[in-house]
């Protein structure tokens, strides 16, 4: 209305000054009035045009399903719904409203959603079904398909999904997609407040440290536990990465383990590891995490719990370090060599206690990991293939070992051994190592200890 007031102000003032200069008070009276009903009735007929035509072109639009633009009256409707609605062409979206962008973590990315195909927001394991879905819907437009559909972090949304035609003679396929959670169609029981208000009451008075990470291992919730252990408050944990909080010596298996539940390598995880607290001390903790997806190979959120274990941590270390006193004070006084080493040709040993000192005359950091003195350079030489070829043949039968031999200490003294073990294998039946124990004979029968390294050579033929 505002346009047309100014409009006739404008050709009103613009006639005034034409008539103006161009009036002749010598001319006829009637000359006069038929110029100035000839300017007036031009002026209301600008006016009648100006006013109408946008009218008479609406209805003209309307009347004209040729020039009917679906994809624009499509994005009108679907913006002014509440609910998630898109625009889609075949089996590409054209047009997203605020809600659907919301509901799938996607707010302000419209334009990186057009042209998207709707595929790559629906779980690949519903493709088939979402494909049968649209090239059925010229059948039966009542039908709706329930499937999962990608969340902006890669776990997935339970919804239902319906479609409806919007010009099925001229573009089939252009249809207006909607779909709603299945968790909102779930009928509120008078119970829901109280189960809600104990499952707050739970988490707030429970000890043990409750969490949820997304897909990237970010921190998307924790209960009250987790500020009461490591003094951080929600603002400084949610949204940060939760290898931050855990100690660097933990954080390669921690990614291994967490990072195959994520990506859906497996279901289910539990170990320990040490958190560390705002004052820079670390906690050892036990973590049992599961994924929020029970199928195999989708990936999803992780959520699991965290268990404070420090003092049992210290209550094991000390009962470990009073096991290992009585155990090394116990070693210490009988003259026999405890020991661990590889199955290499050189027998390298990884451990050895501290009676190595009276069966070879080498202290234990003389032995362990030490090329230049390796047991098997200890062994006379007459005895080193005789000894090696019993021991793998006891090992291929996975039988313990016992045999004598005669070492050579660091002094050059000769000396007749006595040595017991077996090997350590792992559950595939790999063999790990050898432990066993050797004990000096302190026997002056070297005749009678030859017979038995003979009889032992002679079993071996």
């Amino acid at each position: 209305m505002s346009l047309i007031l100014f409009s006739m102000v404008m050709l009103s003032t613009i006639f005034m000054l034409i008539f103006g200069f161009w009036w002749d008070s010598s001319a006829p009276f009637k000359v006069h009035l038929a110029v100035l009903a000839t300017g007036l009735a031009a002026l209301i007929s600008v006016i009648m045009v100006i006013s109408i035509y946008p009218r008479l072109q609406r209805r003209l639009k309307l009347q004209t399903p040729n020039r009917l633009d679906n994809l624009n009256w499509g994005q009108d409707i679907s913006a002014k719904l509440s609910s998630p609605a898109a625009v889609i062409d075949g089996f590409n979206i054209k047009f997203a409203n605020s809600a659907f962008l919301k509901e799938l973590g996607l707010t302000g990315m419209s334009e990186f959603v057009s042209d998207m195909p709707l595929t790559n927001l629906v779980h690949p394991s519903n493709h088939d079904q979402l494909n049968q879905f649209i090239s059925q819907q010229e059948e039966d437009n009542n039908r709706t398909l329930s499937l999962r559909m990608l969340y902006v972090d890669g776990t997935t949304i339970p919804v239902h999904m319906s479609l409806s035609p919007l010009n099925r003679e001229q573009q089939p396929d252009m249809h207006l997609l909607q779909f709603s959670l299945t968790s909102a169609s779930r009928p509120v029981s008078e119970n829901d407040d109280v189960e809600a208000a104990q499952c707050r009451l739970l988490l707030e008075r429970i000890e043990q440290i409750v969490f949820q990470v997304n897909v990237d291992l970010e921190l998307l919730f924790v209960n009250p536990a987790w500020q009461r252990l490591l003094d951080y408050t929600p603002d400084e944990t949610i949204g940060r990465d939760l290898f931050r909080f855990i100690h660097p010596e933990d954080v390669p298996l921690a990614e291994a383990r967490l990072h195959a539940l994520s990506e859906g390598k497996r279901q289910q995880t539990q170990f320990e590891l040490r958190l560390i607290a705002k004052n820079g001390m670390s906690q050892w903790c036990e973590i049992r995490a599961t994924t929020t997806s029970r199928l195999k190979g989708e990936r999803s959120s992780v959520i699991g719990t965290l268990t404070d274990i420090s003092r049992m941590k210290q209550a094991s270390e000390g009962l470990k370090a009073n096991a290992r006193s009585s155990t090394e004070m116990i070693m210490s006084r009988i003259p026999a060599m405890v020991y661990r080493c590889k199955n290499d040709r050189n027998w390298s040993l990884e451990y050895v206690s501290t009676g190595s000192l009276e069966v070879t005359e080498y202290q234990p950091y003389e032995l362990v990991r030490t090329p230049s003195t390796s047991y098997m350079s200890l062994i006379h030489p007459e005895d080193q293939s005789g000894c090696w070829e019993y021991v793998q043949q006891q090992l291929a039968k996975q039988q313990g070992f016992q045999l004598i031999y005669r070492l050579i200490t660091r002094s050059g003294k000769t000396k007749w051994v006595f040595e017991q073990g077996r090997g350590v294998f792992s559950g595939a039946n790999e063999l790990l190592s050898l432990e066993g124990i050797i004990t000096d004979l302190q026997c002056d029968d070297y005749e009678r200890l030859r017979e038995g390294l003979d009889n032992m050579l002679c079993s071996l033929k």
